[in-house]
């Protein structure tokens, strides 16, 4: 009778955590979200057409980011950039900050030490009209290139 109470028992268990828990990928407007990665991709062509790229840069102490910003001779350079620091698994740890321009090319901000892992690093113009976005691992890479990535 120990294997069969066992299993009720786990079930329980089981049922009590599917009741509980909060289920964050069942989105109510699923639509919506289709119509805002299309944005996104446009976003991403828009930083291929314009030549942009950009390396990204730690200080010592993590406290500062560095992005320098490369782009083609006809685009004009923004005052100001956006960079997002998100982690996969703990949204409380994601960093919005806004860099100012240091020179033409050059962007610095003050950031919270991110903690080690793995990050989602995106830069964008404060419009929201072009990104570069990567993928960033702390502390085994001190900077990061962001190359426009196109679909296939």
């Amino acid at each position: 009778m120990i294997a069969p109470a066992a299993a009720v028992v786990g079930g329980a268990v089981l049922l009590w955590l599917a009741v509980t828990t909060y289920d964050g990928l069942v989105s109510d407007d699923y639509y919506k979200e289709g119509v805002a990665i299309n944005q996104v991709l446009r976003r991403d062509e828009r930083a291929a057409e314009l030549g942009y790229r950009a390396h990204a840069s730690l200080s010592e102490d993590g406290t500062h980011v560095r992005v320098l910003l490369r782009r083609t001779s006809q685009s004009v350079s923004p005052e100001a950039v956006q960079l997002r620091l998100a982690h996969p698994t703990r949204a409380g740890h994601d960093q919005v900050v806004v860099l100012t321009a240091l020179s033409s090319e050059l962007y610095e901000a003050k950031v919270n030490p991110p903690a080690t892992g793995r990050w989602r690093v995106s830069i964008e113009d404060t419009a929201g009209t072009w990104r570069l976005a990567g993928e960033w691992r702390l502390p085994q890479q001190r900077g990061i290139e962001l190359n426009p990535t196109l679909p296939r």
